[in-house]
């Protein structure tokens, strides 16, 4: 009786087996893949002080070949960037090389300079800060005086030279810039020559997020309290703050409790990395309104940078299990603002702000990362 009791545990075992074995197989081969990239930006980077825009960017990849790729992504209206964006392949141009950020390095030879780092929110810096750096007499091989750099997963889009057959909106000289108003709530559709069609419908919650509108506050001390409305969907925030004293010295400072490079993060970040560093205090919490800057920092200089990201949800669709040719979407978000530390911008210029239906393929005005050359090139991050 117990052998015959065996022989059914193994036959159960191998139905089980077989069973699983079979849906695996069924499983469809993800062919294509497609990421939405949407951006709320708004202060200085807008080109209007006060201004607010939006920032959308379409990759579209395949591993099907084709020697006439066409593709195309047909959006809700609420978008206002048109019935059919082109996701437009391009020529002549090499590979990008993904999971490395893109950076501007500084000037040839030994970096030169002063830094003074600091970090967290409060009025007064605690004892051991800040951590003076002196770039001439770093040693390469020693551990780094900014701090460990957060342990994140790299976000790897589609790209030329990752797939087959690539595609991208906006392409060649268009912008990426919609208008202010554009949502991207409500049914998609992309379809082309090179992949599946896919169709999706984006939710409320997925949408652009809101803008970031930090409000300065200068304190009798020196330090700057800065504060801002709860924002709908944010995960986790990080702030830093850039500038420098009459005689050169470069100051520093990143809301994160823990020290690390101000510039270290990734656009994007996944969303268990998000809730990870929250928890880490090396981002915000999503409801925290407001972080006071040292006032060693907020006294730098009148000039200095105040940066900030929400990042938002992400959302991800696929194709149903039993169409042959797979596909997944990737849609994710972030808010980002620049200003100057101490400065309303909003009050200075009335609340004018970016035009609701400027042109999709306008063109937003570069940021100039401020000390570029010997902060980019000291930390080899981006500029």
């Amino acid at each position: 009786m117990k052998k015959m009791m065996i022989g059914g545990a193994a036959v159960s075992a191998l139905a089980f087996a077989a069973a699983a074995l079979a849906q695996q197989a069924q499983k469809p081969k993800v062919e294509a893949v497609y990421w939405l990239s949407a951006e709320t930006v708004s202060g200085m980077a807008t080109g209007q002080p006060a201004g607010v825009a939006k920032n959308l960017s379409l990759q579209l990849g395949s591993a099907r070949r084709s020697p006439t790729p066409s593709a195309e992504h047909l959006p809700p209206q609420a978008l206002r960037a048109g019935d059919r964006l082109p996701l437009v392949t391009p020529t002549g141009a090499a590979p990008r090389e993904d999971g490395k950020p893109d950076y501007r390095p500084g000037p040839a030879g030994a970096p030169k300079g002063r830094i003074e780092l600091y970090w967290g929110c409060g009025e007064n810096a605690p004892a051991g800060q800040p951590v003076v750096i002196d770039l001439a007499t770093m040693n390469p091989g020693a551990a780094s005086p900014f701090g460990a750099i957060p342990n994140v997963k790299a976000m790897v889009p589609p790209s030329a030279g990752r797939h087959a057959t690539y595609g991208e909106w906006p392409g060649g000289k268009n912008g990426t810039r919609v208008p202010r108003a554009a949502s991207l709530v409500g049914d998609h559709v992309v379809q082309g020559s090179y992949s599946p069609e896919m169709r999706f419908a984006v939710a409320g919650g997925n949408d652009f997020l809101a803008p970031l509108t930090p409000r300065n506050a200068e304190l009798a001390s020196g330090a700057v309290k800065v504060s801002w409305p709860a924002l709908a969907h944010s995960r986790g925030t990080i702030m830093t703050v850039t500038g420098a004293r009459e005689n050169g010295t470069i100051v520093m400072w990143t809301s994160s409790a823990v020290r690390m490079p101000g510039m270290a993060l990734p656009d994007y970040l996944e969303q268990s990395d998000i809730a990870r560093l929250v928890q880490q205090r090396i981002l915000l919490a999503p409801e925290t309104t407001e972080c006071v800057i040292p006032a060693a920092v907020g006294k730098a200089s009148e000039s200095a940078m105040l940066m900030m990201t929400a990042y938002g949800p992400e959302a991800n669709y696929g194709s149903p299990r039993d169409v042959p040719a797979g596909w997944a979407v990737k849609l994710r978000t972030k808010a980002t603002h620049m200003g100057m530390l101490g400065v309303d911008l909003a009050s200075l210029t009335g609340g004018v702000t970016a035009d609701d239906d400027a042109p999709a393929d306008a063109k937003p005005k570069k940021k100039r990362g401020l000390l570029r050359g010997i902060v980019g090139g000291a930390l080899g991050a981006p500029g």
